[in-house]
Parts: structure tokens; C-alpha cells; sequence
């Protein structure tokens, strides 16, 4: 147990990390010279892509840490509240550093895999 959370906190950080690096990126000083100005030269919308799968990466294994731990350190399992709220969290923060749009596709894909955790209890 203690493994496996120990693997998603460093993901989890990896993830946020990547976050943090694309929207420095994005910011309209350096988005000129950046990796995500020549991705919105190619693209738009694969910025827009790359940044959800960065922010429901991170939505999913900052879940299933907080999961884990509750698990390990109590012997109960996670609630639904835990879940959500993270998903509240996860919600504020993508739409701060990326916008209205890339947030609320990061809470839509995000529902998807709090779906599954649904699918799983059963």
C-alpha cells in the first residue's frame, strides 16, 4: 500500500509539474520562444488537448493518493466527499492557470473516472 502511494504522489508531482511548466509557457511573454507557441503554431487545439490530459492525469492520481492513504492510515476507506472535493479543487485550479474551457473539460473527463470509481464498488 505504502508503494503504491508513494508511485502516485510522485506522479501526482509530475503531473502538476508539467501543469505548471505549460502554463509558464503560456504566459504572452514567452509563448513566442516557448514549446507551446510551436504547438499552437501546428495546432490550437492540441495545446488545449495536452493541458486536459495534464490536469485529468493529475485529478486521477491525486485521487487515487488521497485513496490510498486514507486507506493505510485509517483502515477506512476513502468517501465520495473526498472525491469531489478534490474534484472542486481540481476544477479551481485548471480553470485558473488555463482558462474557462480547459477546465470545464477537465471536470467532464474528470466525472468520467469518478464514474468508474462508482463502477468499481459494485
Amino acid at each position: 500500500m505504502i508503494r503504491s502511494t508513494i508511485i502516485t504522489v510522485v506522479f501526482t508531482i509530475v503531473f502538476f509539474i508539467l501543469g505548471l511548466t505549460f502554463w509558464a509557457w503560456s504566459s504572452p511573454e514567452v509563448i513566442a520562444t516557448s514549446p507551446v507557441g510551436a504547438i499552437n503554431e501546428l495546432n490550437p487545439a492540441l495545446t488545449v488537448l495536452i493541458e486536459v490530459i495534464i490536469m485529468l492525469m493529475a485529478f486521477i492520481f491525486l485521487s487515487v493518493t488521497v485513496i490510498n492513504l486514507r486507506l493505510a492510515l485509517t483502515n477506512i476507506r476513502a468517501g465520495w466527499t473526498d472525491v469531489i472535493v478534490l474534484l472542486i479543487i481540481i476544477a479551481i485550479v485548471t480553470s485558473a492557470m488555463f482558462g474557462l474551457f480547459v477546465g470545464a473539460a477537465t471536470v467532464v473527463l474528470s466525472l468520467g473516472f469518478v464514474v468508474y470509481l462508482y463502477l468499481l464498488q459494485d
